[in-house]
């Protein structure tokens, strides 16, 4: 089992998510529309799905974990936790070959292939993990390889009907520079600008 670029992210994530304050939940983050406990939450519902997505890549009687259930002061470690075992699902996923079979996706209506869920997985965890840094003053500086596999993935599903507008899942795409880094270029593309910078917190 080679070591598939979405583990270290996930391990950067957890990083990330362990490096927040409660008084950092009402900031505001890159991700439009989320503070930073809205954007926990929704990485709670995501990474819940697909560990669940991956313990059996068979099995089609599952729904999206509802992030309401984790509402509490401890998020932040209860999100670790969820991370930590999304990746041992991962891994045992990848030990059992998920690269080569196909894997269902209720909630996308449909079945895809091993590979192609894990890069969804990745771009997941790369934009959100950066929205998280960001949003909260830390680093994130994940392999570009990982960043070309997230855009290149995100540039398969991502339709221009599917941007902008009240409703749409996506924001309009950021134009960035060709040469920009492969971050840099994933992150316009999902809709951030990279020079996003959280707010000055005003001193009384």
């Amino acid at each position: 089992m080679s070591l598939h670029p979405v583990l270290p992210v996930l391990d950067d994530l957890a990083r990330v998510i362990g490096g927040m304050a409660p008084e950092h939940d009402t900031a505001p983050t890159p991700c439009e529309g989320l503070d930073v406990i809205g954007l926990r939450r929704h990485l709670l519902g995501g990474i819940g799905y697909f560990t669940v997505v991956l313990a059996d890549p068979a099995d089609d009687r599952r729904g999206r974990p509802d992030p309401r259930a984790y509402v509490g002061p401890d998020e932040p470690e209860v999100l670790r936790t969820a991370i930590e075992l999304l990746s041992g699902a991962v891994r045992a996923a990848l030990a059992d070959g998920v690269e080569t079979v196909s894997v269902k996706v209720p909630d996308l209506g449909g079945t895809f292939p091993g590979d192609h869920v894990l890069s969804m997985l990745l771009a997941e965890a790369v934009v959100h993990g950066w929205d998280a840094a960001r949003a909260t003053g830390q680093s994130w500086q994940p392999d570009p390889a990982a960043s070309e596999v997230a855009h290149a993935l995100l540039a398969q599903q991502i339709k221009p009907e599917y941007r902008g507008g009240e409703g749409m899942p996506f924001a309009a795409e950021v134009p960035v520079h060709a040469s920009a880094p492969a971050l840099d270029r994933l992150l316009g593309f999902a809709g951030r600008s990279p020079d996003w910078r959280r707010p000055a917190v005003e001193q009384g």
